[in-house]
């Protein structure tokens, strides 16, 4: 497929036909360079190859071991039932616009045409993330970092590991801590804070990561509250159900003289296992 600066080396009439391809693959890579609320959950894409508007997802609970004294029935102290729930995700749509005049198409001005695409990727990955961090908020698991005390550097640590430990005494391993930006200073100060320009080249950097601490991967956005933490499994607390990848519909405008480009998607995201992620409120 043909890129943007390609197109300036046809003819006009080809940009046209051309257009509406090379721009739906630069917005879908525009979003996939900004997202990062994918890493946080598990992705089903079932619903892609299928007729069907939802979808159910299942959870298994856990077994434990104990011990059993000699000739002792090991029913008697362990029910060794393996339960399962579901959840039911339904898809919905979101979508974005924008307008490439007929002159910046005649013009091939790449820079503008460029602007639009990219914005548009934006649009989509940033109403994605907003909507995945706004489902694993409503969670009723939380620790209030009041009962801990203060942000700082030797409490920021203390707060990360006791809402991991509550995640960790139910089997699961956390893996991502996601924080607004005012509560940047109480991680970096801290001297077990890792900065990820320390990784190593082996190791994949997300979008919005800056480190780890206690183990965990840190994202920085906007999309939590200031004041407001999540420690998360992300292979265990939520799922995000796709229905329609990133799709385009195209309108030739004649009031406007412009190609006019649509661009829509269909998912739903359901956290189905509170246990899973943490909410760390009042951090002050």
């Amino acid at each position: 497929m043909k890129s943007l600066e390609e197109l300036a080396t046809i003819d006009e009439t080809a940009i046209t036909d051309l257009i509406p391809k090379v721009i739906l693959q630069e917005v879908e890579e525009a979003a996939r360079a900004r997202r990062f609320g994918r890493s946080l959950v598990r992705i089903n894409e079932d619903l892609v190859r299928t007729k069907g508007r939802s979808i159910i997802i299942g959870r298994r609970a856990t077994l434990s071991a104990a011990s059993v004294s000699e000739g002792a029935s090991l029913k008697a102290v362990d029910a060794g039932t393996l339960t399962y729930s579901s959840s039911t995700i339904t898809p919905s749509k979101i979508g974005t616009h924008c307008g490439i005049s007929q002159e910046a198409i005649e013009g091939c001005e790449l820079n503008l045409i460029r602007d639009a695409v990219t914005e548009a990727g934006i649009a989509l990955a940033q109403k994605e993330d907003e909507d995945i961090v706004t489902e694993l908020l409503t969670t009723s698991n939380t620790l209030n970092a009041e009962d801990i005390g203060t942000w700082s550097a030797d409490k920021a640590y203390v707060i990360i590991t006791t809402a991991a430990s509550m995640i960790k005494a139910k089997n699961w391993a956390p893996k991502f801590l996601l924080i607004h930006p005012d509560e940047m200073r109480g991680i970096l100060v801290s001297s077990l804070f890792i900065d990820a320009s320390k990784y190593g080249s082996n190791e994949p950097i997300l979008n919005g990561e800056i480190g780890k601490l206690a183990g965990l991967k840190i994202l920085v956005t906007t999309n939590i509250s200031s004041g407001t933490a999540l420690v998360v499994d992300s292979d265990r607390a939520a799922w995000m159900a796709v229905r329609r990848h990133v799709d385009m519909k195209r309108w030739d405008n004649p009031d406007t003289d412009a190609i006019e480009l649509y661009f829509y998607m269909e998912y739903g995201v359901e956290v189905t296992d509170e246990d899973a992620v943490v909410m760390i409120t009042n951090i002050s």
